[in-house]
């Protein structure tokens, strides 16, 4: 196929993707984290060596893509993912690798709240509308510690329709690095708790993996 398809982050809206077959012997990945763990774990050698199927996740959602069985075509793509150092509650550093979206924030999601996302989804909320898996860009969707309850409940409703933006007290950016530091925070990736945090730096990794879904 054309190498500038693989080479060249696309932009939202165009056709992104190949119609495949499900490859024999592929590795089945049931959520964004478990891919995200596998990237983190595994060598590039190692990632390239398997074909890696997405049962299900954001990413699946993003792709459009509900149940399958066994014998049917799938689709084949490239997408980054996001590359995360963060130092924990006692000053040790770590590196993680995220696919979908992570979140600092409070317990309870009190106070501000910094998710940065590679699908636009976070929580089952559409928070990024215009982000994109293989655009070569983190996204940044910042919640204001200001804002109260009641704005956050309609704020949250209306991510469903791509209508919470703008609003003075959420903030949208795009990016290829993010840094967030400050008081202890949970960080969650991919839905999983990881740390308690004091620090966290995230970098987009383009064309990070080719998946089935």
């Amino acid at each position: 196929s054309n190498r500038q398809d693989v080479t060249m982050p696309i932009s939202p809206g165009s056709e992104w993707g190949t119609p495949s077959p499900i490859p024999d012997h592929a590795r089945v990945m049931s959520a964004d984290r478990q891919l995200g763990l596998f990237l983190r774990d595994n060598s590039a050698q190692q990632i390239h060596a398997q074909s890696l199927f997405m049962q299900s996740g954001d990413i699946t959602r993003v792709l459009g893509v509900k149940s399958r069985s066994n014998n049917d075509e799938c689709i084949r793509v490239i997408i980054d993912a996001i590359s995360v150092s963060y130092t924990d509650a006692h000053g040790v550093e770590h590196t993680d690798v995220c696919v979908g979206s992570l979140s600092i924030a409070r317990r309870f999601l009190r106070g501000a709240i910094c998710i940065v996302s590679n699908s636009g989804y976070w929580n089952d909320h559409e928070v990024a509308p215009r982000a994109h898996l293989n655009d070569g860009k983190l996204d940044i969707f910042e919640v204001s510690g200001a804002m109260r309850w009641s704005q956050r409940r309609l704020m949250w409703q209306k991510t469903s329709l791509g209508t919470h933006l703008p609003h003075p007290l959420l903030s949208y950016s795009q990016g290829d690095f993010s840094h967030w530091e400050g008081s202890p925070q949970r960080l969650t990736i991919d839905g999983q708790f990881v740390a308690t945090v004091t620090k966290v730096a995230c970098r987009i990794q383009s064309d990070c993996v080719q998946i089935y879904a």
